[in-house]
């Protein structure tokens, strides 16, 4: 068992009820870390996996359905099939406690709590967490997390909860940064294999030695043949002998007439009993928003930084945006924004494209972004009848910064 301080995280609204279970589990040299609602616990849990959740069932004032609680008890779990989730009820929500155990929750605790129980209970889900660690050969999925509200990924989560149990080989189609390779993960961490090794096969470096293997390693667990359709035609034939018995996932960033034309029948066949289409963030109404607000948030506790609001222009901005390399290059954004940013809210300079440190050139703004200032900045002039001072202010720019967007684009 490891000897590392046992990391507790309070999921609580009601700070006072939250300040208290820290401060009782802190003088047990527990590390404790408080989130007031599902979004502030996804930024906790992105930066370090707890050993134990307490989850407080209601977050909205007056509800007592736990409806909140149980959405958040799904996503724990579907993230991390390890979790040891305790969630917390008044007296009179035991009933609804139960169900919650029944959905995958390990125990409960009744407020008020006396302190005896509360710490006997967590010092119980810290033991199982471990013994749950100890036994799994594979690590636990790290930054599990595969958020989003929009349909688009509800459905995504729907596919891999349904599929991930199943022996059924999954092809993950999706552009770069929409997720690929953290659904192939989750895919193995929610099926029986889980526990066995998780083993990637670069098809673009692949050989059959590499292909004898890997094929091999992956055996009692899941075998990833990451972009299948760059495996050569020789080799496609190695592999489709050595697969039988053997969970496989392959991910491609081309369509399916693409993939027929890269992958011969018998191996696609194999390797696509199930196929799942990652969205492009731009398909998912309202994630681009959501998501960046999360990654502040992440960047923020990840590099000590105050809170920062974004600005309505820049919210504007990121919502509209095509965002071409998708999660990946929203998450470097944000990053960067955080860094560099103003102290007071974040605008459309601070969501600048980064610079490529490898050669000096600045990347290219995607089109999209640099489309949507344009078109806010013309909006803004025009409703105040080009008054330089007022559109800068609704667009939470200084003058100077408006003029040299006014310059680039013509205006």
């Amino acid at each position: 068992m490891s000897s590392e301080s046992p990391a507790i995280l309070i999921i609580e609204d009601d700070a006072d009820v939250a300040k208290a279970a820290r401060l009782l589990l802190e003088r047990q040299g527990m590390s404790v870390a408080v989130a007031a609602d599902p979004a502030a616990a996804w930024v906790q849990l992105a930066e370090r996996p707890a050993d134990v959740i307490l989850l407080d069932l209601n977050f909205a004032r007056g509800r007592t359905s736990g409806e909140e609680g149980f959405a958040m008890l799904d996503r724990l779990i579907a993230a991390d099939r390890h979790a040891v989730v305790i969630v917390v009820t008044g007296h009179s929500g035991i009933a609804v406690a139960v169900q919650a155990m029944r959905q995958g929750a390990t125990d409960f605790v009744i407020k008020p709590w006396s302190n005896e129980r509360l710490l006997a209970t967590v010092q119980r889900g810290v033991a199982l967490r471990r013994a749950k660690l100890d036994a799994a050969t594979a690590p636990p999925v790290a930054d599990g997390l595969l958020l989003g509200e929009s349909a688009a990924m509800a459905r995504i989560r729907d596919l891999i909860a349904r599929v991930a149990p199943t022996e059924a080989s999954v092809l993950l189609r999706g552009a770069t940064g929409t997720g690929k390779t953290l659904s192939a993960r989750l895919l193995h961490q929610g099926s029986a294999r889980a526990d066995g090794p998780f083993v990637t096969l670069h098809a673009e470096t692949a050989d059959e030695a590499t292909i004898a293997a890997q094929t091999a390693a992956a055996f009692a667990g899941t075998l990833v043949i990451d972009h299948v359709d760059r495996l050569p035609r020789g080799l496609q034939t190695d592999l489709g002998q050595r697969i039988e018995g053997i969970r496989m996932i392959a991910t491609s960033r081309l369509d399916r007439a693409g993939l027929r034309a890269a992958v011969g029948e018998d191996l696609l066949y194999r390797i696509g009993t199930i196929e799942i289409e990652m969205p492009p963030l731009a398909a998912r109404e309202g994630d681009a928003l959501l998501l960046a607000r999360h990654y502040r948030s992440v960047f923020e506790h990840r590099h000590g930084k105050p809170a920062c609001a974004i600005s309505d222009a820049g919210a504007t901005a990121i919502a509209q945006a095509g965002w071409p390399d998708n999660v990946r290059e929203l998450r470097l954004v944000m990053e960067r924004a955080v860094l560099l940013g103003a102290d007071t809210a974040l605008g459309l300079d601070d969501l600048a494209p980064p610079v490529d440190y490898a050669d000096g050139r600045a990347l290219q703004p995607a089109r999209s972004l640099a489309q949507s200032e344009q078109a806010m900045i013309e909006t803004a002039l025009k409703r105040h009848a080009f008054n330089v001072s007022r559109a800068a202010a609704e667009l939470g720019l200084t003058r100077a910064a408006l003029y040299r967007r006014m310059a680039r684009y013509g205006l």
